[in-house]
């Protein structure tokens, strides 16, 4: 290839980009290679005239690049000047965006480049405005966090000092009863428990609302397995809801299995299975029947809680383990119930969701991992060891 072609091809390369090329002579002044863009000629006019239209291409080009050009340092390399704006009239918007480099060939000649850089310099600008947007956005959040915790910490503490200060009390008249009263005694005895069992669930509930707010997926020790025997802790539960069921004509219908360990805790299980059995009696009709299904699938339980009632209202049937969503117009309802099934159940590594059935009525199905080493031995970690 002769050297016109290959200049001819350089060229039309540096023509397809948008490309300015200067060669710079032995007195320091610089003379264009073909072809000459027409923005160059718009904005910095020629070789003679750019010092006087461009500051800074003037300041770069006997300055940072003079010294690049004139160093001891031999071979070939370059220096890049970094974008810059200039200004015109000749244009709607008035703004260019240019890069510079400065360049040495393996022939020791000096050259300078200048492009247009508006794509590259709007795509910094979209980064630099993202990221500080993201940092604007967390600071935000954090802030935000910050609220919600201390919040929930004053909740806490507004709900757990009066309870604190009725068990008290009634651990104080439980110690003052005879101990043949057969009537306040075992009442008293009961109302301690239940005060007790609230105080913790306050704790517990306090702790998987941290979590959200958090993103925590498990406060404890991530290598320590917890698990509880779901059967036990379900039998438990629907004998504590049998009265309610009663007062509204609705039977519960419990479909056991054998042991069926899972990950999670007793008193959050409990509060999960009680929240999804008081919904469904509180849903169903007088006469109607709430049934409690158990099952094994591959690595999970599954706990399946189905009425009769009307079913999920469709209008909130995607939003319903969301804060503060209700299904219906039941009074005295927070909205939290489902909300802390959800959060407590993904907490163990578990899933649920509710859907209409086709013949009527609610399913709420939740699904926990089973616990390996608890059904392998078949005790939970937190089951003391008897002896016969």
């Amino acid at each position: 290839m002769s050297e016109a072609s290959d200049s001819a091809i350089r060229g039309q390369a540096l023509n397809a980009m948008g490309v300015l090329v200067l060669s710079r002579q032995e007195h320091g002044e610089f003379v264009e290679i073909d072809p000459v863009p027409a923005w160059w000629k718009t904005v910095f006019g020629s070789a003679a005239e750019f010092r006087g239209r461009s500051p800074f291409l003037e300041d770069f080009a006997e300055g940072a690049a003079a010294e690049f050009w004139d160093s001891a340092d031999e071979g070939e390399g370059t220096l890049p000047s970094g974008i810059w704006e200039e200004t015109t009239g000749e244009t709607v918007s008035g703004r260019y965006f240019f890069e510079a480099i400065a360049g040495r060939g393996s022939g020791g000649e000096s050259f300078l480049m200048v492009m247009p850089a508006d794509d590259r310099w709007q795509r910094e600008q979209g980064f630099t405005q993202n990221a500080h947007d993201q940092s604007l956005g967390k600071r935000r959040l954090v802030k935000e966090l910050e609220k919600k915790q201390i919040l929930l910490q004053c909740i806490m503490h507004d709900l757990g000092n009066p309870l604190s200060t009725v068990l008290m009390n009634l651990q104080h008249i439980g110690r003052q009863l005879d101990d043949h009263d057969k009537v306040l005694r075992p009442a008293v005895r009961r109302a301690v428990v239940q005060a007790e069992r609230q105080r913790e669930l306050i704790r517990s509930i306090a702790q998987v609302f941290a979590a959200d707010l958090v993103g925590a997926s498990h406060s404890g020790d991530p290598g320590a397995e917890i698990s509880v025997n779901l059967m036990s802790v379900a039998a438990e539960t629907i004998a504590a809801c049998a009265q309610a069921a009663a007062e509204r004509g609705v039977t519960l219908c419990p479909f056991f299995s054998g042991r069926l360990f899972v990950v999670g805790e007793p008193l959050p299980l409990s509060r999960i299975l009680e929240n999804l059995l008081i919904n469904a009696i509180r849903h169903s009709s007088q006469g109607g029947q709430v049934t409690i299904a158990f099952e094994e699938e591959e690595r999970f339980a599954i706990c399946r809680i189905e009425d009769g009632g009307p079913g999920i209202d469709e209008s909130v049937i995607d939003r319903l383990f969301q804060p503060f969503s209700q299904g219906g117009d039941m009074p005295g309802q927070s909205g939290l119930g489902l909300y802390f099934c959800r959060m407590t159940i993904e907490m163990w590594g578990g899933s649920i969701v509710g859907s209409n059935r086709p013949e009527g009525g609610a399913c709420f199905e939740f699904r926990l991992p089973l616990a390996i080493s608890a059904n392998a031995s078949g005790k939970s970690n937190g089951e003391a060891e008897t002896s016969s």
